[in-house]
């Protein structure tokens, strides 16, 4: 970089901007381009494709002007945040350097601008702060107002911030500095890499500066009406946000007027690995919604209807009451199609009103934003009519046709975006706009009306106006005619055979249509401003509208779905029953052709069960017999039924569910050193350190990670937990099928139905009661397309494995196993391993090569062996 006295007044004066913002990316202006200079220019030359090029030895690229919102949102979906620097001021005398400043920092979780956002997912900010043993988590939309906290001890942080981070996915998160090098602080991060991460000093997350920013923002004497005061954790990071918004956007928020604190108790908790494997929102293999439960359930037609289902499927609800006001919504359509259809028509001309709102409380709404606004509740003034018998639409309507009012009377119909064009108001609003346009465009109608009456009041009836370039407009008398000239002519030029005057109305004339223009546009900027100024009144009605568009189209999706698959309305109570008959998995039968997928019961807790009251499955069965999808789809059932929507099903009754958990498969994590036995195991730890009675548990394959032996032990000491003492509705899916042998009063066994015909196998997708005595895992090895000639040698093996095991079964019953007694936790026996040590030594012997085997090596392996059979 060239030293000050080598720079010219432009880059130092864009060095000088540039030290302020060293880890942003600054847009500067020169004329019809943003330019980037330096270590900027190399980086987005290249991030962006763009020509890099030098100038005088710097490097520099930049991107048209009218072009940068495409770039920029490129840049912010790649986590950048981007510094705009603007020519503010005017070139004195056509001469020096234009001043420049820093209007607006647009950041990955700061974006308000269309081009930069996902209508269907809402762009949250979040950040988190620890104080005083606790951790305080807040996280906001500015586009939507959206502005939520919780809390929770710092001791259980590692679980408990990965799921929030999970039910809000923020682009952008801000922390302490102190929390940069704490791993229960960036493991979480580090799982979601499209985080965009920044860290400032602790005292920005100050109490007392935060808790004068939340009262100043919402008007209030205090924060009790949100459940909040002096020392409550959520303060800090909430009003961070807040102060960081400001600053970055370079405006004020009215908008953002209240606060929603939550808990856990207020939603079934679900970890951010359960709802990665029940893919709930995003698949497994490319993140998409494809193949989610997303996918079956999403035909909203609006974009806050959209958002709103993501928000309901990552946050079921716990309170019985809650879940079935919406079942009621739900069967109304249900029960209404030919009203639903009309419904769901009108909506989907409804636009983003939610967000068309913040654009105008942040003063960024522009005229076609109001045209879209007009049109958006137009469309739900009909909607809200067929609905005024039900409990929808409880918000009155006169705001609405106001706003409607307002706008149709002012804004043009195809207004212009920018305010320096013109084109914005509507002929009739204002007399002085009217007034300035006919000079404009009537201009020759004007000055024909000015030369009659000035033919008239001279009596010169040869009289013309003439226009020359250098002299403008002229009223002109021939020769004959001068001698009638009038005092208030002014001369202006002799001519050979007439004379040019002016006066001072012309002069008038002319300089008004000089202004005429310039007048219009600013005539029209300050009006159109002055209509948004009003609408922003009505900002808060426009947010709870949308809320109640958003909960209609939700609503109405739902209904929609469950018509179109043939879903039930579930029975919620309090109870910990779960009864499912004639369940589906809502997403694999969606990919299937009609009428293929095999549905399946499923009786927890139940009063149909006289003899016991089960509350743990364990189902054995061959790989791709529907193991898995069985677990899975029971699990979506009570997530479904949670969230208020109706379920595939034949007929569903259940308690409701705090917790949900989600234990099937598992990957390692190389960057953080943990083998895909660590992580399946971690995952179990945190089930069983979790779980509660009201919680709903599905694993399967517990174990498999490890030796046989070792992983039999785990699963089976699992399942007795689960069994013992959290007593928690379970379905355990194992291939170990030693575990059939245990003994339970509240055990079920059920089983994948399999067929058996002239040595080919059939999965019947079903579901019975008992125990499978084979895996049929060497068959799936032949589908695979295994070559044959392994498959026979896989059949050879596993001859000869269980004619060994057969002569010592490992176990007889389970009353071989260690049992765990709540109070004096002792071992009642201990069973023996899986072959005996004979066995295991001959088995040793003859696998041996004698040829490759020295002396000395063969007397060590008979010594062991001695050592091991005399039990020494």
């Amino acid at each position: 970089m060239a030293t000050d006295s080598q720079m010219t007044p432009l880059m130092a004066q864009y060095v000088s901007i540039k030290e302020k913002h060293k880890e942003d990316v600054l847009f500067f202006r020169l004329g019809d381009f943003y330019e980037m200079f330096f270590e900027d220019a190399v980086e987005i030359s290249r991030l962006l494709n763009l020509t890099l090029t030098h100038r005088q030895g710097t490097p520099m690229c930049g991107v048209p002007y009218h072009a940068a919102k495409i770039y920029i949102a490129r840049l912010l979906r790649l986590g950048k945040k981007i510094v705009i620097c603007e020519q503010v001021g005017e070139i004195s005398h056509g001469k020096g350097l234009t001043e420049r400043k820093v209007v607006e920092i647009i950041t990955p979780g700061t974006a308000v601008e269309s081009e930069y956002l996902n209508g269907y997912t809402n762009n949250y900010l979040a950040a988190l702060s620890v104080s005083r043993g606790k951790v305080g988590f807040a996280y906001i939309d500015v586009t939507t107002s959206d502005f939520c906290a919780t809390s929770w001890p710092s001791s259980v942080t590692a679980d408990n911030f990965s799921k929030e981070l999970g039910r809000c996915n923020p682009r952008e998160i801000l922390l302490p500095l102190s929390l940069k090098n704490n791993q229960e602080i960036q493991a979480p991060i580090a799982a979601m890499p499209g985080i965009s991460v920044t860290y400032y000093p602790d005292w920005h997350f100050s109490f007392e500066l935060s808790y004068k920013k939340l009262v100043s923002q919402f008007k209030t004497a205090n924060l009790q009406p949100f459940a909040l005061n002096e020392n409550s954790p959520e303060i800090p990071p909430a009003g961070f946000l807040l102060d960081y918004l400001e600053k970055t956007t370079n405006t004020s928020i009215p908008h953002i007027s209240s606060i929603r604190i939550y808990h856990d108790s207020d939603y079934v908790i679900i970890d951010d690995s359960s709802r990665r494997n029940l893919e709930i929102v995003s698949n497994l293999r490319d993140g998409s919604s494809r193949y989610t439960l997303l996918e079956c359930v999403n035909y909203t037609v609006t974009a806050m209807g959209g958002r709103m289902m993501r928000a309901w499927l990552l946050s079921p609800l716990t309170d019985c009451k809650k879940i079935s006001a919406r079942q009621t919504h739900i069967d109304f359509f249900v029960k209404n199609r030919g009203l639903l259809a009309k419904i769901r028509e009108n909506l989907s001309s409804v636009l983003d009103i939610e967000r068309l709102a913040g654009r105008i409380a942040m003063d960024r709404a522009h005229a076609k934003d109001l045209q879209a606004l007009k049109a958006s509740l137009a469309s739900w003034l009909l909607v809200r009519e067929s609905l005024l018998q039900q409990d929808f639409a409880q918000i009155p309507s006169e705001q609405a046709q106001e706003i409607i009012d307002m706008v149709q009377n002012a804004i043009a119909d195809d207004p212009a975006t920018s305010l320096t064009e013109g084109g914005i108001i509507k002929d009739g609003w204002s007399e002085e706009l009217d007034r300035w346009r006919r000079i404009n465009g009537n201009f020759n109608e004007i000055l024909e009306k000015y030369l009659e009456e000035e033919k008239k009041q001279t009596g010169i009836s040869t009289l013309k106006i003439k226009y020359n370039n250098s002299i403008g407009y002229c009223l002109e008398v021939t020769r004959g005619k001068l001698g009638a000239v009038p005092e208030h002519f002014i001369m202006r030029r002799s001519l050979l055979n007439a004379d040019r005057y002016t006066t001072t109305r012309l002069q008038e004339l002319e300089k008004e249509l000089t202004q005429a223009e310039t007048r219009i546009n600013e005539l029209e900027r300050d009006l159109f401003i002055e209509i948004r100024n009003k609408l922003k009144n009505f900002v808060p009605y426009l947010l709870k509208t949308s809320h109640e568009i958003a909960y209609t189209d939700v609503t109405s999706s739902l209904a929609h779905a469950a018509i179109l698959q043939n879903w039930v309305r579930p029975e919620i109570d309090d109870s910990v029953a779960f009864f499912v008959q004639g369940g589906r998995h809502p997403v694999v039968e969606r990919h299937l052709p009609t009428g293929e997928f095999v549905p399946n019961d499923l009786a927890l807790f139940t009063e149909a069960q006289t003899e016991k009251e089960t509350s743990f499955a364990l189902i054995t069965g061959p790989n791709m017999a529907g193991k898995s999808t069985y677990l899975r789809q029971n699990a979506l059932i009570a997530l479904l039924a949670q969230i208020g929507s109706f379920v595939p099903a034949q007929k569903a009754h259940m308690g409701v569910v705090d917790r949900i958990f989600c234990r099937v498969g598992a990957s390692d994590n190389l960057a953080r050193g943990e083998s895909t036995f660590l992580v399946e195991m971690t995952e179990t730890a945190h089930i069983l350190r979790s779980t509660t009675l009201k919680s709903f548990v599905i694993m399967d394959e517990v174990g498999r990670g490890t030796s046989t032996e070792d992983g039999l032990s785990i699963a089976w000491a699992v399942a007795e937990y689960l069994l013992d003492v959290l007593k928690c509705k379970t379905l355990f899916a194992t291939h170990y099928h030693e575990l059939t042998r245990m003994e339970h009063p509240a055990l079920s066994l059920l089983c994948m139905e399999v067929s058996e015909q002239s040595g080919s196998v059939v999965f019947m997708r079903k579901i019975k009661q008992g125990a499978s005595e084979n895996s049929y895992g060497i068959h799936v090895a032949r589908l695979a397309g295994v070559p044959q000639d392994v498959i026979d040698r896989a059949n050879e093996i596993l001859a000869h494995i269980q004619s060994v095991a057969s002569s010592r079964p490992l176990l007889t019953s389970s009353h071989e196993i260690p049992v765990l007694e709540k109070k004096e936790e002792k071992i009642k026996s201990i069973s023996p391993g899986l072959f005996s040590d004979e066995e295991m030594i001959l088995d040793e012997i003859l696998s041996c090569d004698t040829d490759e085997m020295t002396p000395l090596s063969a007397l060590q392996n008979i010594a062991r062996w001695k050592k091991s059979l005399s039990g020494r």
